[in-house]
């Protein structure tokens, strides 16, 4: 139904899962992200969740590559998307009624399979550096690069090595300004999943095609937080908040900047392209746009960041 306030959060695909986890261990990692949306829910809030897919799309494709060997034909990278829509959306939602229903009988969660219009010409798709996929030592790297040299594979900030595809801006969420209606029948809404099926506009005819890539979640729950008019906009990460010189003696943590400060810092290469860069990017663009308030921090603080206890605010 219908509430005063909507939030906007963005949920990693790490948090839901390393790439390597069972469906047992996802669905269990679902259950603790339905408590972080319960925490809005019950302080009155309609919610929208836009979820990552990085690991989990990656294993997807993994697997179609595996099937070759029985002669069955893989799945392009757009479909793979597709798929961990369905996938992540499935374990969500039952997560979420679960939670819920249990004090709120008639609490209602919907689904959407989202696609998102991208630009044909987006330098990304000549520069990836999207990761997905598990995280890999430097010798099981080396392995897959042998096995795929047209891949690109990068060490990913300390962690282990990734797999990385372009990650093309998002420019339309389909049927994003429906999703406000929608709140008419459903308390949470998840779309938005893994970015986004991309595709790209054909100019001759204005039809559209699918495009590999995996496009930012952070950007597409931007767009969407824009379109339905957001009053809070969550970004999750593995963090309780923003820092600069981030690992290095001189690191700084940030709780409060404004949207020149936070610029500032993008400028200066503090945040990097595949991890914290489109989350502050789109923080920047949701105060610049709306003059709201968005806050980054990690699951175990969103009940702090509300109150102002802890968290990244970024607004004008």
């Amino acid at each position: 139904m219908q509430k005063k306030n909507t939030a906007v959060v963005a949920i990693g695909g790490n948090f839901l899962s390393d790439g390597k986890s069972t469906s047992e261990e996802q669905m269990n990692r679902a259950y603790k992200a339905a408590q972080l949306i319960k925490i809005l829910v019950n302080r009155d809030f309609n919610v929208v969740v836009v979820h990552g897919n990085g690991p989990q799309v990656g294993m997807t494709y993994l697997r179609q590559l595996a099937g070759e060997k029985a002669d069955i034909p893989p799945l392009n990278l757009a479909l793979c998307n597709a798929l961990t829509q369905a996938e992540i959306g499935t374990m969500l939602e039952l997560a979420i009624i679960n939670t819920i229903n249990r004090e709120k009988p008639d609490f209602d969660v919907l689904t959407l399979v989202s696609q998102v219009e991208v630009n044909r010409n987006d330098p990304a798709f000549k520069n990836p550096t999207k990761p997905i996929g598990p995280f890999l030592t430097k010798g099981e790297a080396e392995a897959v690069k042998k096995k795929f040299p047209h891949w690109s594979i990068i060490e990913d900030s300390g962690r282990g090595y990734r797999r990385v595809v372009p990650s093309p801006v998002p420019i339309k969420v389909f049927s994003s300004t429906s999703i406000a209606d929608t709140f008419k029948t459903a308390d949470v809404i998840i779309a938005g999943g893994g970015g986004g099926i991309p595709v790209v506009r054909n100019p001759e005819d204005n039809t559209f095609e699918l495009v590999d890539g995996v496009i930012d979640k952070d950007r597409t729950a931007y767009l969407i937080a824009r379109e339905i008019k957001a009053t809070h906009f969550f970004l999750l990460t593995s963090v309780a908040h923003v820092s600069i010189n981030f690992g290095k003696p001189n690191e700084k943590s940030l709780f409060d900047i404004t949207v020149k400060e936070a610029k500032t810092y993008l400028a200066e290469g503090h945040f990097p392209a595949g991890s914290m860069g489109p989350k502050i990017e789109a923080a920047v663009k949701f105060a610049e746009t709306t003059g709201g308030t968005a806050i980054i921090t990690n699951a175990d603080h969103i009940a702090d960041a509300l109150e102002e206890k802890e968290g990244t605010r970024i607004h004008l």
